[in-house]
């Protein structure tokens, strides 16, 4: 038991912010662990770039107006949640076009569009890259899918950062010669049923306990409900939880008893989250 309330002290919490505003991105830092001044989240996920494009063999990265207004007009808030030690990623998703992720490109156009997506984690000084292979017209090709991920992982300016899926229902790019476990670094289950049970399949793929989050929705999970899995991630060795859009959900205080419930679960019941104007 002792060895279960350390790792579940240790937990590390994901937040994935859908189309944020500069303060929905800014609040991320804002919630503190009472008495710590450690900040809940350990990463944030800027969610969604896109992958735009006519053809499979011609992507073309695509960002729309809230990720152009934080990228291009507010990347402060971005270094100020880093210099708090919050990791920042981006998610790059299909855009219901031919292109994306898993479509059937060449070889030289997975690398192609690995090494652009590196070249943008660059040019803004962020932390990784989340994958969520989804709203493409075209799919499904694990070859392809895991040359992107080999050329992200290849290249010298990603040393250091995150590769994190979005993990589900996509056990065809787990399987030798072709397993994307090789390559990703971290992953976040998005069912969003509470089951710690959809992680075991990526523990049996190659994956650590020590890199799987199990996601949580406000819409589904309420506080309580909330508490209840991060306690069952916790005892079940897994790293965290990774919490979704609940700024399409929550107001900050509401935000703050939310992630409250969880804390509790995870570093004991005098745990607190407070919101940190």
């Amino acid at each position: 038991m002792a060895f279960i309330a350390s790792s579940a002290a240790d937990a590390r919490n994901v937040v994935f912010l859908n189309n944020p505003s500069p303060q929905d991105v800014s609040n991320v830092g804002r919630f503190i662990v009472k008495g710590t001044g450690k900040p809940f989240f350990s990463d944030l996920v800027l969610f969604a770039a896109n992958i735009n494009g006519s053809t499979p063999n011609t992507p073309v990265l695509f960002y729309n107006s809230q990720m152009s207004t934080i990228l291009d007009n507010n990347i402060a808030i971005v270094r100020a949640l880093q210099q708090k030690g919050i990791k920042v990623q981006i998610s790059y998703l299909g855009n219901h076009q031919n292109a994306g992720w898993s479509c059937n490109m060449s070889a030289s156009a997975a690398a192609q569009l690995g090494n652009a997506m590196v070249a943008e984690v660059v040019r803004y000084g962020l932390d990784g890259i989340n994958v969520d292979d989804e709203y493409s017209t075209c799919s499904g090709n694990a070859s392809a899918f895991y040359s992107v991920l080999s050329a992200i992982r290849g290249n010298s300016g990603f040393s250091g950062k995150t590769l994190s899926k979005a993990l589900w229902s996509d056990s065809q790019y787990f399987s030798a010669p072709y397993n994307a476990a090789t390559k990703l670094t971290e992953g976040y289950e998005m069912t969003y049923g509470g089951s710690v049970s959809y992680l075991t399949p990526y523990v049996g793929y190659g994956m650590l306990k020590s890199n799987l989050f199990l996601g949580i929705s406000p819409e589904f999970s309420s506080a309580t409900q909330a508490r209840t899995i991060a306690a069952n991630v916790a005892s079940g060795g897994y790293q965290g939880v990774m919490i979704w859009a609940p700024n399409a959900f929550l107001s900050t205080s509401a935000a703050a008893s939310y992630y409250t419930q969880i804390i509790k679960a995870q570093a004991g019941s005098t745990a607190s989250v407070e919101y940190v104007p």
